[in-house]
């Protein structure tokens, strides 16, 4: 039986820059909440995801799903990506991923989950709502909110 990761961290933002002489990772525009045109329509660009692990045992495979709460449907998966630990499990374990552009089929909550080894180790909440008419600043195909 494969021990589960503890989940530390999950955070999505517009961009993670990794400093090249610490190796620190710097998030830059963090949100939980999208805004879209019209609807069925899709986040402007991609964004990153920030997971940070401890409980790492060897190399675990990493699911990454967005999903959609209105009806448990999978809009976005990213599979096999894996984290590896150094010798010691209590080490904490970074990663930062590139997400692909996020589906917005209607108004709602969705979830952007966490697995590994197919059991959920954690989610963050995504709300996606119309984007206000006035705002000057809206992408052709979905914006982001605060």
């Amino acid at each position: 039986m494969a021990i589960r990761p503890v989940l530390q961290a999950l955070v999505l933002a517009d961009h993670i820059y990794v400093d090249a002489k610490s190796g620190k990772k710097i998030i830059a525009g963090t949100f939980n909440h999208l805004a879209a045109p019209s609807f069925p329509s899709v986040f402007g660009r991609t964004t990153f995801a920030f997971i940070s692990l401890t409980e790492v045992h060897g190399t675990v495979p990493i699911t990454l799903r967005y999903v959609d709460l209105q009806n448990g449907e999978t809009l976005l998966e990213l599979r096999n990506l894996e984290m590896e630990a150094p010798n010691d499990p209590l080490a904490t374990v970074e990663m930062v991923v590139e997400i692909p552009r996020f589906p917005m089929p209607h108004e709602g909550a969705f979830a952007f989950e966490v697995y590994s080894n197919e059991e959920p180790i954690g989610s963050l909440r995504i709300y996606v709502t119309p984007a206000e008419e006035e705002s000057e600043t809206e992408e052709a195909e979905g914006t982001e909110g605060s």
